[in-house]
């Protein structure tokens, strides 16, 4: 595991402004694909698989069109005054932002102008997808100019005070239902979102110009395929490799470790064959696990964090107990055996979690797909102009990595001793169960997905789920909570546990077991 090889990947690819289908993003896979078979990767071991996006659902997601951006600036008009412009931060356009015929100059207004918004530019403190219902396809307006910081942290110092010159990355729904508004956006520091907060419905006005392109086409999934020595065993590698640059930690790291990975296990026999998958997220891994066999997987996003810097702790998010657990109690064996060490005491924090949602990991869980996650969360920076290669930590790298290469030789070295643990632990869970409602349901699942053969009663209260893969987020939004993480989480869980369990109360407390919560609150 050679941790500069790394560290220069994700340098590389922080370069590219790496918004699915785009051409940069493809030519970013081409990049990629050279430097693997450079080092003597043979070519019929590497796909290039596509996906048809921007007038297809996937599941729960309505996928997204493919957002070609080359150029755009924001100015006040008079007395003339620089804000941004695309070359200077590719976070400072909100992704899916439509194009402008030519420069454009719009009165400046926020949300107590009273009066028609169709001919204004907006300037707001909100999320997203709900300035855009509210202003864009609610009110008309044209041009939002937004400030948004998700995951405010005073502990790690993540506020917009703290961070006054950092621009967001945010994005539109750029959906079929809604390219046709013809919206564009500007994402602004806070230091500028307080100066035209103060000049909005006073008379001044802002100048602009976009220079995008949005349309139907296909999303690229990489996939590397290293043959073991075992033919029954696949296990997946998956980092995404999509958001704006720089997008560092978010996640050039995940895919550079993933790449590193690949070249290492190529020089090696792995006891299980091996694919090492880059996709966009979401909508990428969700038409990609739905036609691939895969028997575990393991999620890489956002592992290359400089916890001094981030504020960030190294996690295992862990596979709920329905399904096989041996990868994730190897992965956390490997981790506490690696972990950077000074004077023998760690140097690094490292924590094991149940299941959250947000990344690719909860796709294949959906499909029947074991799927530990690793990654660092909270991060300062997450979602910003400033997630630069300066805030990675190499030696992440070499320990994250080693772990899971030692964690993959575990199912030829240590595969009896590993899957006792991970019964025990099963076990353990069942204990807390006894007699609870809908446990004999549990227990029997539970052993099913750990090698013991049980007969699964029939549901008492049946319940089913309405689509392929992960719950997703359309339903967060119908209910005005989509920044509340926990919320969606709980969501997750309860969906995948509906999936397998098919019975009402053997999910409610399956749920409330697993994630330590209240039986109403899963209600």
């Amino acid at each position: 595991m050679n941790c500069d090889n790394v560290q220069n990947l994700v340098r590389f690819i922080s370069t590219f402004h790496r918004s699915r289908g785009s051409s940069e993003y493809r030519q970013l896979l081409n990049r990629i694909r050279e430097t693997i078979f450079a080092w003597g990767i043979d070519e019929k071991d590497v796909k290039l698989l596509k996906y048809k996006t921007g007038d297809i659902s996937y599941g729960n997601f309505d996928t997204t069109y493919v957002w070609e951006m080359r150029n755009a600036e924001l100015w006040i008009d008079s007395p003339r005054r620089f804000i941004n412009s695309f070359d200077l931060c590719r976070t400072s356009v909100v992704f899916g932002s439509g194009p402008t015929q030519g420069w454009e100059t719009l009165e400046l207004v926020d949300e107590h102008f009273e009066g028609d918004f169709s001919d204004k530019a907006v300037i707001l403190n909100m999320a997203p997808d709900k300035a855009f219902d509210t202003y864009v396809k609610q009110k008309g307006a044209k041009c939002l100019i937004l400030y948004h910081m998700r995951a405010q942290d005073k502990s790690i110092f993540r506020t917009p005070e703290k961070m006054p010159d950092t621009v967001n990355y945010l994005s539109f729904p750029y959906t079929a239902e809604n390219v046709g508004f013809g919206a564009c956006g500007f994402s602004v520091n806070w230091n500028q979102y307080l100066f035209l907060k103060e000049i909005a419905n006073k008379g001044f006005k802002v100048r602009f110009f976009v220079e995008s392109e949005l349309i139907t086409g296909d999303l690229d999934v990489l996939e590397l395929s290293i043959p073991g020595s075992r033919s029954d065993m696949t296990i997946g590698i998956i980092a995404h490799l999509c958001h704006p640059s720089p997008g560092a930690n978010d996640n050039a790291s995940g895919s550079a470790l993933a790449i590193e990975l690949a070249r290492c296990l190529a020089e090696s026999k792995p006891p299980v064959n091996i694919k090492v998958i880059l996709v966009p997220e979401f909508f990428g891994s969700i038409p990609y696990a739905k036609e691939k066999h895969l028997d575990y997987v393991i999620n890489l996003d956002m592992v290359g964090e400089d916890q001094a810097k981030t504020g960030s702790t190294l996690l295992l998010q862990r596979t709920p107990p329905i399904l096989p657990t041996f990868l994730d109690v190897a992965l956390w064996k490997s981790l506490k055996e690696n972990i950077p060490k000074t004077s023998e005491t760690p140097a690094r924090r490292l924590s094991s979690i149940q299941m959250r949602g947000g990344s690719d990991h909860v796709v294949f869980a959906n499909f029947s797909v074991p799927s530990p996650y690793i990654g660092q969360w909270p991060d300062r920076y997450y979602h910003t102009s400033d997630d630069t290669p300066d805030k990675c930590d190499p030696e992440m790298y070499t320990w994250i990595g080693n772990a899971i290469l030692q964690s993959i030789f575990y199912f030829d070295s240590a595969f009896e001793s590993i899957a006792k643990q991970a019964m025990f632990e099963a076990e353990q869970f069942l204990t807390q169960l006894k007699d609870s409602p809908g446990s004999e349901i549990i227990s029997a699942v539970i052993r099913n997905a750990h090698g013991v053969k049980c007969r699964v009663p029939e549901p008492t209260k049946k319940i089913t789920v309405n689509a392929d893969g992960p719950l997703g987020y359309k339903w967060l939004k119908k209910k005005d909570i989509s920044d509340k993480p926990h919320i969606s989480d709980l969501g997750e869980n309860i969906y995948l546990a509906a999936r397998f369990l098919k019975d009402f109360d053997s999910v409610i407390t399956f749920v409330s077991s697993y994630l330590k919560t209240d039986a109403k609150d899963v209600q």
